[in-house]
C-alpha cells in the first residue's frame, strides 16, 4: 500500500517553478531540486516523475497564473485600451518581481525550442490564448471608437503580443522599468484612434500568416 504524501504538492511546485525560472532547465540539477524542495530523490520521482516532467508541471503552473490574470483583469468595464495597457503593465511587473530572471515562459522557449515538443505545446497554447484575449479587447476598442482604423484588432493583438515577448528579453539586458513602460505607451499611442489614421489592410491579406497548431 502506497504511503500518503506528507507535503503540499502545490507549494512544492511553486518552489520548483521559482528554481527553474531562476536557473533554467539544463542548469538545474536534481541535487538542486532536492536541496530546494526538501524532498529526497525517491519522493520527487514518485510524486512528479523525472526532472523533465517536474519542469513541465512547473511551467504549466506559471502559464496558468498568467491565464488567470488575463481572465480576471480583462472585462467589459471602462475604456478598452487603457484596461489592456494596464494588464500588460501588470504582466511585466509580475515577472519583474523575480529580479533579473525575466519571463519563465520566454526563457523556456529560448532555451528548449524547437527540440522540446512538450514545452512547444504549452507555449503555443498560452500564446494563442493571449492573442485571443487581446483581440477580443481590441474588438471592443474598435466598437467603441478607441482603436485606429489603420490596424485590425487581430493585427493589434499580434503587435502587442510580440512586443511584450521582446520586452521580456530586452529587460534582461536593461532592467529599467521605464524602458518597458515607454515602449508600451508608444504602442498604445499608435493603436489609439486619431483623425489622420487610414484604414487597415483587408482581412484576407492579413489572414495569410500561418497559425501555430
Amino acid at each position: 500500500m502506497a504511503r500518503p504524501r506528507t507535503f503540499d504538492e502545490e507549494a512544492i511546485l511553486d518552489r520548483a517553478m521559482v528554481l527553474f525560472w531562476r536557473k533554467g532547465y539544463e542548469a538545474t540539477a536534481l541535487s538542486d531540486l532536492v536541496a530546494e524542495l526538501g524532498l529526497g530523490r525517491g519522493s520527487i520521482y514518485a510524486a512528479f516523475g523525472d526532472k523533465h516532467q517536474l519542469f513541465i508541471r512547473a511551467l504549466g503552473r506559471y502559464l496558468d497564473h498568467q491565464t488567470r490574470l488575463l481572465d480576471t483583469a480583462l472585462d467589459d468595464t471602462g475604456p478598452a485600451l487603457p484596461r489592456l495597457r494596464d494588464v500588460l503593465g501588470r504582466l511585466l511587473a509580475a515577472d519583474a518581481a523575480s529580479g533579473n530572471a525575466g519571463c519563465f515562459s520566454v526563457n523556456s522557449i529560448a532555451e528548449l525550442l524547437p527540440h522540446d515538443e512538450e514545452v512547444a505545446k504549452l507555449a503555443r497554447r498560452n500564446l494563442r490564448y493571449a492573442e485571443e484575449a487581446f483581440t477580443a479587447q481590441l474588438e471592443r476598442a474598435a466598437r467603441e471608437g478607441e482603436l485606429t482604423p489603420a490596424v485590425t484588432p487581430r493585427q493589434g493583438a499580434r503587435l502587442l503580443l510580440d512586443l511584450v515577448q521582446g520586452l521580456q528579453i530586452m529587460r534582461k539586458v536593461d532592467p529599467d522599468p521605464g524602458r518597458a513602460a515607454s515602449c508600451l505607451d508608444s504602442a498604445f499611442a499608435l493603436l489609439a484612434a486619431g483623425p489622420t489614421a487610414t484604414a487597415a489592410p483587408s482581412a484576407d491579406r492579413t489572414a495569410m500568416a500561418p497559425t501555430a497548431s
